[in-house]
């Protein structure tokens, strides 16, 4: 008779150690998934940000290049988190440039944490 009582508890103590390490897997899972659509969601912002930049350069080279503007904060954007946009420019050669290096960085806060993305590009001027 008191070997069944022993036989359930470790049965009951068994089930109960597959139920927690399957919600530790799921709450590890879902966070990878967040951070990884977070970083996604970054990147988008980031690429509008850069091609926003290159449709300035497009409209008209000789403004842009002569007259180097680059702003250095982007603003804000976000649907699941709130993204914070800088931007860093490095015209060359320095007088009449030719090309912008650009780095577009997304920040946001992840738990306490700030993460961040970073995009580059290189901008040229260019004949038609």
């Amino acid at each position: 008779k008191g070997q069944l009582m022993i036989e359930i508890l470790v049965g009951l103590g068994v089930i109960t150690t597959v139920l927690v390490f399957s919600l530790v897997v799921i709450t590890h899972a879902t966070r990878l998934a967040r951070a990884a659509r977070n970083r996604l969601e970054a990147t988008t912002y980031a690429n509008q940000v850069l091609e926003s930049y290159r449709n300035q350069r497009d409209l008209d080279q000789k403004a842009f290049f002569d007259g180097q503007t680059c702003s250095s904060n982007c603003g804000t954007f976000g649907i699941n988190a709130t993204y914070s946009c800088t931007m860093s420019c490095t015209f060359s050669p320095a007088g009449a440039a030719t090309q912008v290096e650009v780095e577009v960085t997304m920040s946001w806060d992840d738990g306490g944490n700030t993460v961040s993305v970073k995009v580059p590009t290189v901008l040229s001027r260019y004949d038609i």
